[in-house]
């Protein structure tokens, strides 16, 4: 077994710290395991302050310096794509394929806003006064307390990092406990690639060390990504500091399948927005709302493809799906697909919570006649879970698709002009997908939901700035 041994990094420095939390790998316990040190709120104290120190001379080093040190970033981690694949397929069960994707969609954020450091427009007006001038400049709000998850290890951290930097702020993260290895080996190219030190510092942990960087009162702002019951904690630490927050929490995504789609294509949409990456995406397909009159032909084809999908060994590049993230994840997984089994009404078709499988593998699993009032409605399922919801026609779809808390991405299939506009506007969803996957975004334009989904500016893109700048306004008279 390959041990992994991490540090903390603060102020371009190793921290050492006596691991008292361990990841294995998901897919083979005995290949690897991480053993990781836990930051306690004195060391987050000096973390901040570290990025405290550290701010003032990281944004008087100019647009350029950042832009630069951005791309030097972007280039390493393309340079070293193979063996950070690997290092997320052995640390957190994503499959080969798409970890090597993810590596390359992480370079793509942090080239995209080495471009947007040197963008950062500002305006000039003429005051309602004679002869003076206003100006309004885009600043940095300084220290960012940002907290990943495990499922994007790499793109999720670089969609946080790499546009607090651009814009001149300094940051104290914290990945995930399941993903450190992974956040550690990000860290250590973004020192080597010349970022100052003390410009990005990484404190790893669990629980109490996210909520030591929250309820610190050096942290100006705060960006997490994960649970919906940790975002609430995070939401209210912001609250009584009275700083700035955004979170990323989850879906119970629909996509509404309507009679006049091409069925095939359909399928091939609900099989990629569902069960890929285990399912393991905030983003993915739960609610599969289909059309009475094509439901029995949708649900034969769904199945049969599932069934053609190989579920096994990330490393293996013939493997379609891989296992769960850790022991916990099939555990909670495990308990909702047996209480929708339970649940009166839904049919299991495939896969189900008692199929014996081992290590961290799930089995992709496929519910039919579901109900509103079913759990798997009502509550993210971040696993290959998901359920067909069968309805009259588009209006009652559309309603379904409404009928949620949550809010991040929603999908419909088509061949229709107009439904598809009129599904564009009514769609209670941050995101829309026509014809394409509830999951799988792009790098360089806003992401984000409504409802229980989001709170806060949107991530990604030129939409960043609103989250990592405050808005200044200079008046001038000679």
């Amino acid at each position: 077994m390959q041990v992994i041994e991490l540090s903390h990094h603060i102020g371009g420095e190793l921290v050492a710290g006596e691991a008292q939390l361990a990841q294995y790998n998901p897919a083979d316990a005995t290949d690897l395991k991480v053993a990781i040190p836990v930051a306690d709120a004195a060391l987050v104290a000096k973390a901040v302050a570290s990025a405290e120190e550290a701010f003032g001379r990281f944004r008087d080093q100019g647009i350029e310096a950042r832009s630069d040190a951005l791309a030097r970033v972007a280039s390493l981690i393309n340079a070293q794509s193979d063996e950070l694949a690997r290092l997320i397929a052995r640390e957190t069960g994503k499959t080969l394929g798409d970890a090597k994707g993810e590596v390359g969609r992480a370079a793509r954020i942090f080239s995209f806003f080495a471009g947007e450091a040197l963008r950062i427009v500002g305006e000039r007006l003429e005051s309602t006064r004679n002869g003076a001038m206003v100006e309004i400049e885009y600043a940095p709000k300084g220290v960012i307390g940002q907290i990943t998850p495990w499922n994007f290890p790499i793109a999720i951290p670089a969609w946080k990092i790499a546009p607090a930097l651009a814009f001149g702020n300094t940051v104290v993260w914290k990945p995930s406990e399941l993903s450190s290895a992974t956040g550690a080996a990000l860290m250590a190219i973004i020192a080597k690639a010349g970022v100052m030190p003390g410009a990005v510092n990484m404190v790893l942990g669990a629980g109490e060390t996210g909520a030591a960087i929250c309820s610190h009162p050096g942290v100006d702002a705060l960006s997490f990504t994960g649970s919906v019951a940790t975002g609430k904690k995070v939401r209210m630490a912001a609250a009584e500091r009275g700083v700035a927050v955004q979170t990323e929490m989850g879906g119970v995504n629909a996509l509404l399948v309507l009679k006049d789609c091409d069925l095939n294509s359909a399928v091939e949409t609900a099989l990629n927005g569902a069960f890929l990456a285990a399912g393991q995406r905030c983003t993915a397909t739960s609610r599969i709302i289909v059309e009475e009159a094509i439901a029995d032909a949708f649900v034969e084809r769904l199945s049969l493809r599932i069934s053609e999908h190989r579920l096994g060994d990330p490393l293996d590049t013939g493997t379609h799906i891989g296992p769960l993230a850790s022991k916990g994840q099939k555990e909670l997984i495990s308990r909702q697909s047996a209480a929708m089994e339970r649940h009166p009404g839904a049919q299991l078709v495939f896969g189900g919570s008692a199929e014996a499988l081992p290590e961290c593998f799930f089995a992709p699993t496929l519910f039919d006649h579901a109900k509103a009032t079913d759990p798997i409605a009502q509550e993210e399922i971040f696993g290959p879970v998901a359920a067909v919801f069968r309805v009259a026609d588009y209006e009652a779809g559309l309603a379904m698709v409404n009928d949620s808390r949550f809010g991040l991405s929603a999908g419909l299939c088509t061949g229709s002009l107009k439904y598809s506009e009129h599904f564009k506007r009514y769609a209670r969803a941050g995101m829309l997908m026509i014809n394409l996957p509830t999951a799988g975004i792009d790098y360089h334009v806003p992401f984000g939901g409504v409802g229980a989904s989001s709170y806060g500016a949107r991530e990604q893109g030129r939409a960043a700035k609103a989250f990592y700048t405050h808005t200044r306004t200079t008046y001038l008279k000679a």
